[in-house]
């Protein structure tokens, strides 16, 4: 059968997905390499952020290489005809002159690039360009919490559940956590209350029914926080925990007073459940993301043998300046964890205990920092991991970390969709945040939350909000 199709394959997107290649062949096209994507694979083998995928790529490659593949053609010729004007030593441009040249020998030539800016430059030197879309997240996966009708006579007040109706509740998938509207308080204590219909508690669907989630659910010292109070967090006020202070009806520090942070009510609970393996959160900057995935761990830490946390290296607007940074590649790392490092400050401030408890683990490396190639090329047990900024993964590197537990691990993915530092190649679809949480949301062992309030300050949430 005739080859009349090909396909020029860049090199961002080789290391979107190395397995690209594969893909195409398999749909009888011709997948068309420039020589100087191999030289720039070559080039990204050494670095941190990307060099697991390149190694990975050039195996795909040589594989097919080594199997004749008919489908793969590496193009060592250039033609600048009609582009001469392009400076020849810019690397995307040698790609254009490669498919220039390969439009003599097939009347249908595409560039396939996940560089937006690579794509745009190909179109107006009248070539067709398109983006690599074989993993993209369903758009509209990212919605809100649901919010449900519940009225007082449909709980079971001794397991604190209600009955999933479809119809009245709509699609609601399982693991998946709901807003409740009702007229009963949500107090576990005094179960017999009832109030004004609004919304009172959270609730997540376990098999066919929902389980309500305490509204004082906390961990390792931390619960959800709602507001502020003269100033300070309602999660600690004068060095003790809201739902530890007396009740007095007339005091500023009534938590009864506070807006409750469902995202956050959901996500303890969702972190602190031993049947789950994995967990999404994602939401926007300062929502506490962070903060509750290692409070959560820190909780269950019994159950583990070791927590290890970890986060892509990508420089705001994906530049790289890795090389340039003295020091070993631990050393090298110590920018991207200072967030980690700020997060483990705030949870040994809340007690001395927790302050023994941190610096211990710490040191015997029961919590410890991994590059993220070593979290890939590792098969971990019975731990925790904690991968942050994951909204700048692609979907293949976000496989190859999930298919790194073994028995008894738990993989928690943390990230903003709306700060994606690798603008040119992801996007709020094709990130591998959004799409692992558009292809694994309702599997029996998999939750995700969708942070929504900014924690950090009053500015800070002004800031989310307003630009």
């Amino acid at each position: 059968m005739p080859i009349n199709k090909a396909k020029v394959i860049d090199t961002s997107t080789l290391v979107h997905d190395p397995s690209c290649l594969e893909h195409l062949i398999n749909n009888k096209i011709l997948a068309c390499i420039p020589w100087i994507v191999l030289e720039e694979l070559d080039g990204l083998k050494k670095r941190p952020d990307v060099g697991f995928d390149a190694r990975e790529a050039i195996r795909s490659l040589e594989a097919l290489r080594r199997n004749k593949s008919p489908y793969l053609k590496i193009v060592k010729e250039t033609d600048w005809t009609g582009i001469e004007f392009l400076e020849h030593r810019t690397n995307d441009h040698k790609i254009i002159a490669s498919a220039n040249a390969i439009k003599k020998q097939f009347d249908n030539v595409e560039i396939i690039s996940k560089d937006s800016m690579m794509r745009i430059k190909v179109r107006e030197l009248g070539f067709k360009a398109e983006d690599y879309y074989k993993d993209q997240a369903i758009n509209g996966s990212f919605k809100d919490h649901p919010r449900i009708e519940v009225k007082n006579d449909e709980i079971d007040k001794e397991n604190f559940t209600f009955q999933y109706n479809s119809q009245k509740h709509g699609e609601i998938a399982i693991n998946q956590g709901v807003i409740c509207i009702s007229d009963w308080k949500g107090d576990f204590k005094r179960p017999n209350e009832t109030c004004d219909p609004n919304e009172q508690f959270v609730a997540v669907r376990v098999d066919n029914r929902f389980k309500i989630v305490p509204n004082n659910i906390q961990a390792f010292g931390i619960r959800p926080y709602g507001g502020t109070v003269n100033g300070k967090h309602d999660s600690l006020v004068n060095g003790k925990h809201d739902h530890d202070v007396d009740y007095n009806p007339n005091s500023t520090h009534n938590p009864q007073h506070q807006p409750q942070n469902w995202s956050q009510t959901l996500a303890l609970f969702q972190l602190t459940r031993p049947d789950l393996s994995l967990i999404f959160l994602e939401g926007g900057a300062g929502t506490g993301k962070t903060l509750f995935a290692l409070a959560a761990s820190l909780e269950k830490r019994r159950d583990f043998r070791q927590i290890l946390i970890t986060r892509p290296m990508v420089h705001l607007e994906d530049i790289d300046n890795m090389g340039f940074l003295p020091g070993n590649i631990k050393e090298k790392m110590d920018p991207w964890l200072r967030p980690i490092w700020q997060n483990l400050s705030v949870l040994k401030e809340l007690s001395n205990d927790n302050l023994q408890l941190i610096d211990k683990m710490l040191l015997e490396k029961k919590i410890d920092i991994e590059p993220l190639d070593y979290i890939r090329g590792t098969t971990f047990w019975k731990s925790i991991l904690i991968i942050d900024e994951a909204q700048n993964l692609t979907p293949h590197q976000m496989k190859t970390i999930i298919t790194r537990a073994g028995m008894g691990t738990k993989i928690i993915f943390t990230g903003d969709l709306d700060q994606i530092d690798r603008k040119r190649r992801l996007d709020k679809l094709s990130s591998g945040l959004a799409y692992a949480i558009s292809k694994l949301s309702g599997q029996s062992l998999v939750a995700s939350v969708k942070f929504q309030t900014s924690v950090r300050s009053e500015l800070a949430k002004l800031g989310v909000e307003m630009l």
